[in-house]
């Protein structure tokens, strides 16, 4: 498993020469389905599908490849009571991937025992 998790970590990885990026995607079942998928992903990082995507983890995750008109910016998303740095490294990442995004490895609480925000790009 932690090879996969490695993997997928390397294909969020900007490519820096093709402004491409590899975005989970959640399970993507055929082509028609990552036409629909990747393009509504691409859409919301102001971005186009190149056309590209491959499973990383069967019935479970998929990557998109997407090449972006800017560079990603970070953004905080609410995450609900996060009470540790292992309980974020337990929320956010996932949180993130609900976003098609990567959790930047940070996490602030809003309101004290009700709310806490992860970073992501």
């Amino acid at each position: 498993m932690l090879r996969i998790s490695l993997f997928i970590a390397a294909l969020a990885l900007p490519n820096a020469a093709t402004a491409q990026h590899f975005l989970q995607a959640g399970p993507i079942w055929n082509d028609n389905h990552a036409r629909q998928v990747c393009t509504d992903l691409a859409a919301t990082w102001n971005g186009t599908w190149t056309g590209h995507w491959v499973t990383t983890v069967p019935s479970e995750m998929s990557v998109c490849e997407i090449r972006l008109d800017q560079q990603p910016t970070t953004r905080a998303v609410n995450a609900g009571p996060i009470w540790s740095e292992n309980h974020a490294e337990n929320v956010c990442p996932a949180i993130a991937a609900s976003h098609g995004a990567e959790w930047t490895g940070q996490w602030w609480t809003t309101i004290a025992g009700e709310m806490s925000v992860c970073q992501i790009r």
